[in-house]
């Protein structure tokens, strides 16, 4: 097991949290095919916060355009898992 990578159940835990922090929405309405905007409440100011965020948490950097096609919260834990396994895979720690 890749030890600096979170397993998908973890990683969605984790962004539900901050998906949380940053809207202040009910975590149980943070589901996979909850909107970001129209369910979570995310504002254009709180996809910079996501940004950070996972950059702060997981060391994943989100690019400004991917970030913006994002529409539901599935949207960015795909991408996530996508970024973490290729950083699992070719990236020396």
């Amino acid at each position: 097991m890749g030890e600096g990578c979170p397993d998908k159940q973890e990683l969605q835990g984790r962004l539900i949290e901050i998906l949380h922090r940053i809207s202040g929405a009910d975590p149980a309405a943070i589901t996979p095919d909850a909107r970001l905007m129209e369910d979570v409440g995310i504002d254009s100011l709180g996809f910079y916060e996501i940004l950070i965020e996972a950059d702060t948490n997981f060391g994943i950097r989100i690019k400004e355009e991917e970030l913006l096609r994002f529409r539901t919260v599935a949207d960015i834990l795909q991408h996530l898992e996508s970024l973490s396994t290729n950083a699992a895979d070719g990236t020396p720690s």
